[in-house]
């Protein structure tokens, strides 16, 4: 395993600190939540003892208590004013579903459909009504001189077209039976309507009403739709439990009798019931409910920040909704400050992160999903306390809050009502006066900070190891001569180690020039001993001497002759790496100097045939020296000619692309050429193809040929393995098809 690797793991290794605390810190939680359940389990069961006893919410819970939910309407409440144009627009962010009413078919999608809502102390209605035949009102002409049953009857008067009725009870809370309003809402075109009486009143002294007359707190906007008609209305807001009934009168053409309707009750019943001439209760009237203002402000004393607090009746129907989850506790001063305390910014990251782990278990609805959102309590719920025991629970609201939720009956035998009580959990209160969001959060933060600051030194480490390796291997050339490496200044082990390679590479790369002089050197201490030697042979009198001494004598002349050969190789091998360096570079055209070096190896090589592969070398260029390039190809034609054994040797010119190697100098061509001599003979085998440019090395044998017994020391093709490198280039040997291959690649450049 690499270092980076090893550290790394390491720094993740640090991680089991924070998932170790993480477990104590989730059991702890775990205590702290149950103990929050029962306090607030407590706190429910008292409060639903004392609403059961406030006279307020006691009579709001029996206003639902004995009646039927299929006829009865609820108004909820809107946040926002209602304005009376006919349109829905204002209704939009209400979620109250419409109450249905069929038409004579029995089809509900075809027949009236309302809303109703209240803002304030007003009750408003969005009624839309399906109508293929849309007839308006139209005020019949009075003639002046009409005879006595000539005018149109006083029905007729009022309405002939299309209409709406509406019979209200204006109850009061301490009246059980008010009085009615019968509205009539029709209209000769769309726009503003006026509200009249439907039927005359019942008789009483000062208090008589007739048909026609305006209800002036009543309003009315009627719109035509494609299919039918819309019609908005306000009024005052009855009191819970009002009887409310509703109907759409539908005429087909002008003078059609009215007698077809839609809605609750009939046209025929409200009159009746508006001139009492018959009981309310026995018709099928339905009572309106909304929430009541004063049974919410007697819950508003118990209600904390951080929570929220809703009464339902006995049919699930909501009647109060006092709601503080997002309430602050503090006073303005104390919000302004935690507001500019960077304390305060920091304790609100902690508990973000704690409460990311802690809410796990209660995903959020997906923002594509629509929120479902009621009005009322579930039958499933109010199953879940007929026992008569508070339950709590924790889960996700149709608002998207994550609470802590306590449902709680109240009152028993009969039952009159639900409490529900809900804290939010992710509230700054719920965390405020514990530490284990703050012990959590920094023991996670040192953790991943000590994380962090292994990883950071790992990577610090693995760069200045790599360095230190970079700089080592270029710290040698490709032709084996010694750079040396700079030390460096640290003063750690690695600073050490980098400073003992400088160190031992500096006595390399001396002992290297040492080597390299050692050849110049000796070959000048010896050429005086050598010297003396030649002259003290040659100055002997060989006809003094019997035929051994002469024997004798010829081979200390061979063998000065053979270390004289070897000084000048030595010689010529010091000088020509001095005039590599210093050599003159030009641009050679190959095919012209290819075709002089075949005519100059013809002259030199008279009993060998020499030809060209192509016979026509195409025009490339390198940049090379001439002299050293000649040199080069001597010692390869020298070698093919003392490995022959056959009279012919090919000089070859091949020209092959890069395989995906880079262009190494400006003004180069996307390509190599190869210039390589063959030779027929016996193939070499890879061990001596991977020796053959070394120096010293040497493959010949004393086999008696014309060339085996010259003097060979291995440097010749060490001298071309030089000269290529010198180029840019390297030395290739391989066998192909019986022959032998050797030579040298180099970079190609754009011809001029």
């Amino acid at each position: 395993m690499k270092l980076r690797s090893q550290m790394l793991l390491a720094g993740v290794l640090t991680l089991a600190v924070p998932l170790v605390g993480w477990q104590s810190v989730k059991q702890l939680y775990s205590a702290l939540q149950q103990t929050r359940i029962d306090e607030q389990t407590l706190r429910v069961a008292n409060m639903r003892l004392a609403f059961a006893d406030i006279s307020d919410i006691r009579s709001a819970l029996d206003s639902g208590w004995a009646t039927s939910v299929d006829n009865d309407w609820y108004a909820e409440s809107s946040a926002y004013p209602i304005y009376i144009d006919g349109y829905d627009d204002d209704w939009q962010t209400l979620v109250n579903t419409p109450y249905q009413f069929p038409d004579e078919n029995g089809d509900s999608d075809s027949g009236t459909s309302v809303r109703v809502a209240r803002y304030e102390d007003s009750m408003y209605l969005f009624v839309t009504v399906i109508d293929e035949e849309l007839v308006h009102h139209r005020p019949p002409v009075l003639l002046i001189d009409a005879g006595e049953g000539e005018q149109p009857d006083r029905k007729t008067r009022l309405v002939n077209g299309d209409s709406i009725e509406l019979l209200v009870e204006s109850r009061t809370d301490s009246k059980v039976d008010g009085d009615w309003q019968h509205g009539l809402f029709r209209t000769i075109a769309p726009g503003p309507v006026e509200a009249v009486t439907a039927s005359d009143s019942a008789y009483q002294p000062g208090r008589y009403t007739p048909s026609g007359t305006t209800i002036l707190n009543w309003q009315g906007a009627w719109v035509d739709t494609n299919d039918g008609f819309q019609l908005e209305l306000m009024l005052p807001l009855p009191a819970s439990g009002s009887r409310v009934g509703i109907a759409v009168v539908d005429v087909d053409f002008p003078g059609e009798a009215r007698v077809r309707w839609t809605g609750s009750v009939s046209p025929s019943d409200m009159a009746r019931v508006h001139r009492k001439r018959v009981d309310p209760s026995e018709l099928a009237f339905g009572l309106l409910f909304h929430d009541s203002v004063v049974a919410r402000n007697r819950m508003k004393a118990w209600t904390m920040p951080g929570g929220r607090a809703r009464l339902f009746d006995v049919h699930g129907r909501l009647l109060a909704d006092v709601n503080n989850l997002y309430a602050q506790e503090l006073s303005e001063d104390e919000a302004l400050a935690a507001a500019h305390s960077s304390e305060g910014l920091w304790d609100a990251i902690l508990l973000r992160v704690f409460a990311f782990f802690v809410a796990g278990d209660l995903p959020l609805l997906s923002e594509t999903r629509s929120t479902p959102v009621s009005l009322t309590l579930s039958e499933a719920r109010r199953a879940l306390v007929l026992a008569g025991a508070p339950v709590t629970s924790r889960y996700v609201t149709d608002e998207n809050d994550r609470v802590l939720g306590t449902l709680a009956p109240i009152g028993s035998e009969p039952q009159r009502g639900y409490l529900l009580f809900e804290s939010n959990e992710e509230h700054s209160s719920a965390y405020a006066g514990s530490e284990l969001a703050r012990l959590f959060s920094l023991l996670l933060l040192v953790s991943l900070m000590a994380g962090c600051g292994l990883l950071i030194f790992a990577l610090v480490l693995f760069s200045r190891i790599r360095s230190l390796s970079l700089e080592a291997q270029h710290a040698v050339s490709a032709d084996g001569r010694v750079r040396g490496l700079p030390g460096s200044d640290a003063q750690d082990e690695i600073g050490d180690l980098s400073r003992k390679l400088s160190t031992l590479l500096a006595r390399s790369a001396a002992y290297t020039h040492y080597l390299e002089a050692l050849s110049s050197r000796l070959s000048h201490e010896l050429r005086t001993p050598l010297s003396v030697v030649r002259t003290s042979i040659e100055n002997l009198d060989r006809d003094k001497l019997d035929e051994q001494s002469l024997m004798l004598i010829d081979r200390a002349s061979g063998g000065a002759e053979h270390l004289g050969s070897i000084i000048k190789a030595l010689v010529e091998s010091t000088r020509l790496e001095q005039t590599v360096q210093l050599a003159d570079m030009q641009r050679i055209n190959l095919a012209q100097w290819m075709s002089g070096s075949l005519t100059r190896y013809q002259q030199v090589y008279p009993d060998k045939q020499f030809q060209l592969n192509p016979s026509i070398v195409p025009e490339v260029f390198v940049t090379a020296s001439p002299e050293l390039l000649s040199q080069a190809f001597d010692k390869l034609v020298d070698n093919a000619v003392g490995f022959s054994e056959s009279g012919v040797i090919t000089l070859n010119l091949r020209v092959k692309p890069f395989a995906g190697e880079p262009v190494r100098a400006r003004g180069a061509a996307p390509g190599y050429v190869q210039l390589l001599v063959a030779n027929q003979g016996a193939p070499v085998t890879d061990t001596v193809l991977a020796q053959l440019f070394e120096p010293m090395f040497s493959a010949r044998e004393n086999s008696g040929t014309s060339h085996s017994d010259r003097l060979h020391l291995g440097l010749g093709l060490y001298i071309v393995k030089m000269i290529a490198e010198a180029h840019d280039g390297n030395v290739q040997a391989y066998n192909e098809n019986g022959r032998v291959l050797i030579g040298m690649r180099l970079p190609l450049v754009v011809p001029q």
